[in-house]
């Protein structure tokens, strides 16, 4: 009787041992964030996040309403995007691309990246919306 109570025990202990083991990220991974993105000749779109990640990872940002692209410069890049501007869990830009076409992203409050994987050919306006409790920093487009 006493070895049954023993294993009970050391069965109790272990499984406490290894729930108190579980990642504590996996738990605090960041909730999606969304785009929806609109075009005159193609509708409306919506789509949720496909990554997240805390580094800068590649990515060219968007012009704010008040800057203007060097033509050259502009030539190089897939995609133009152009007013862009932050009102709290939202960023809003227009992004007008070549035959290569781009894929955008928000940088939010939580110090993560979100990225979209549509991918945009055209003229499109985006707004990409942070997740609840973090607010709009600034976005882009990558390829």
């Amino acid at each position: 009787m006493k070895i049954k109570t023993m294993l009970g025990v050391a069965a109790t202990a272990l499984i406490m041992v290894v729930g108190a083991l579980t990642p504590a990220d996996a738990a605090a991974a960041p909730p999606g964030a969304r785009v929806t993105s609109t075009s005159a000749t193609e509708g409306t779109m919506t789509s949720t996040s496909s990554e997240a990640t805390r580094t800068k990872g590649e990515g060219r940002s968007a012009l704010a309403s008040n800057q203007t692209a060097e033509s050259d410069r502009a030539a190089v890049f897939a995609a133009t995007c152009y007013n862009a501007y932050v009102a709290g869990r939202n960023f809003y830009m227009t992004c007008t691309s070549d035959a290569y076409g781009y894929r955008v992203y928000v940088d939010c409050s939580n110090g993560f990246r979100y990225y979209f994987g549509t991918l945009y050919f055209g003229t499109w306006n985006h707004v990409l919306t942070c997740p609840v409790g973090t607010y709009a920093v600034w976005g882009g487009w990558w390829l």
